[in-house]
């Protein structure tokens, strides 16, 4: 049995996986204790995460609250629930747990050691395709920090590549520990002018660009990752010439500031619709997206900036 944060409450530990968070559990190997999050997925074959076949796990909580967020789950550090109405049968057993599945408990979680080899099984697409493991979310790098370590630093004995999806909103002590055992950070940089980010992400960016700075400067890889979104980083109603705009302020940070091997331009779609009405209590924003027309006129402006190594899409 494992106490968790509530002192009423224990909960088997089945297969090193639960479906309760903040969990506070033993040491692993003579350390300190560790705070499991929660990971509310576990997607396979991923080939938008990062170089080659990968297997992403994407973590449950984020500092974030962006408008146009496509993973509206993610956001919470907390399990929650998702309804999905069409399965309803109407049988009246909801207190039991649905039969039918049309409720979700979104977040589990996991033992290091138990996640790890989870994940090794896929060591046949990542040696054959040159690719690995990516910690995405939500934000890997707002969990605990020792957790996310222990994995890292397990995946890597391993001799499993790993990359680290991160929206660079945490202390900057945690991309430290992570920087010995990740290949590359995958970094978002969604606005330079401070208010249009705080106003869109609910968070200032000033520590976002400190910490890609010092990631930068300590000689960390690092791809950037921009979404391109008409009515945030672009105009919504002139996309044609986005170069003088936030997207160029962003240019221009990336290109003074980062040593980026790569840079992706990330067009912004409306999948996550579908999640937030699922979703009880979740409010979002929705968005253009981008045509054909308006990513070849973002990755003309970066090219006329000098930026070769671009990605468009992933």
């Amino acid at each position: 049995m494992i106490a968790c944060a509530n002192p009423r409450l224990t909960f088997v530990h089945t297969a090193g996986i639960l479906n309760f968070s903040t969990l506070i559990l033993p040491a692993v190997g003579g350390g300190v204790s560790l705070a499991y999050p929660l990971i509310f997925s576990i997607q396979k074959f991923s080939i938008h995460d990062g170089a080659g076949i990968r297997t992403t796990v994407f973590f449950k909580g984020c500092p974030l609250r962006c408008a146009w967020c496509h993973n509206p789950e993610s956001q919470s550090f907390e399990a929650e629930e998702i309804r999905y109405g069409e399965r309803c049968v109407r049988c009246g057993r909801c207190e039991e747990g649905c039969p039918a599945g049309a409720r979700e408990t979104v977040g589990k979680a996991y033992d290091p050691e138990v996640l790890c080899a989870l994940l090794e099984r896929d060591r046949i697409f990542f040696d054959g395709s040159g690719g690995g493991v990516t910690l995405s979310g939500g934000e890997p790098m707002a969990q605990d920090e020792k957790y996310v370590r222990a994995v890292l630093e397990r995946l890597w004995r391993r001799g499993i590549c790993v990359d680290v999806d991160t929206c660079g909103h945490a202390p900057y002590e945690h991309f430290q520990a992570a920087m010995p055992y990740t290949d590359v950070f995958l970094y978002d940089i969604k606005a330079v002018e401070p208010a249009l980010h705080e106003r869109f992400t609910g968070v200032s960016n000033r520590l976002i660009l400190d910490n890609a700075r010092r990631l930068s400067g300590d000689g960390a890889r690092m791809h950037v990752r921009v979404p391109v979104i008409p009515g945030f980083n672009i105009p919504r109603h002139d996309s044609t010439h986005p170069g003088s705009g936030e997207m160029g302020r962003i240019i221009r940070f990336v290109r003074e500031n980062l040593r980026a091997e790569q840079v992706s331009l990330m067009p912004y779609h409306r999948m996550g619709q579908d999640k937030r009405a699922r979703l009880s209590g979740w409010q979002g924003e929705n968005f253009e997206e981008p045509g054909p027309q308006v990513m070849e006129a973002v990755l003309s402006a970066w090219q006329k900036a000098g930026f070769e190594n671009i990605l468009v899409g992933g």
